[in-house]
């Protein structure tokens, strides 16, 4: 009796040893798991972060160009000696606001396809980075910031190449 007592203890000293081994695993597995989920989140943070200093970028850019634009027209507004020559700066100025407002359009939507792209990267990665298992949210998405730049261009050649025509027909004439 006093052996089958010592082996019951044993079997029991046995399975709570395996018990905390198994326990002492989970825990390891979900510290994996949350340590990987903090390095994701980090990794959002930081394109985040990317996306908002290029956006910053284009506003920059816009703004140095509009400030040169308009210095560029106070002079000639200056310079001109005729109510047409009035006009003409004026509208070219219209012309080129237009323009640098569809500049700008573009730029934004460039850099927030390059944004988009950039936050995709880590759930391709985490699918495995092959086109097998790519969703197809994830590809519509991929598809969608690829057309962008080239559907903003062609917009902005549909509005801006007959007022360049217009602009260029209105000089000739004065």
């Amino acid at each position: 009796m006093a052996t089958q007592t010592k082996r019951t203890q044993q079997g029991s000293t046995d399975d709570a040893n395996e018990t905390v081994a198994g326990l002492a695993g989970a825990a390891g597995t979900l510290a994996e798991i949350h340590r990987q989920q903090l390095a994701a989140s980090a990794d959002v943070l930081c394109s985040m972060f990317r996306a908002a200093e290029a956006l910053q970028q284009v506003q920059l850019q816009m703004g140095q160009r509009a400030a040169l634009l308009h210095s560029q027209a106070a002079d000639n507004i200056r310079k001109a000696t005729s109510p047409t020559e009035l006009v003409s700066v004026q509208s070219t100025l219209v012309m080129y606001e237009f323009q640098e407002a569809m500049r700008y359009t573009q730029e934004l939507v460039t850099a927030l396809a390059r944004s988009g792209g950039e936050m995709l990267r880590p759930v391709q990665a985490a699918q495995g980075g092959n086109a097998a298992s790519t969703s197809p949210a994830t590809t519509m998405m991929g598809a969608a910031m690829s057309a962008a730049g080239p559907m903003a261009d062609a917009f902005q050649q549909m509005f801006t190449a007959p007022m360049k025509a217009a602009a260029q027909s209105s000089q000739s004439t004065h």
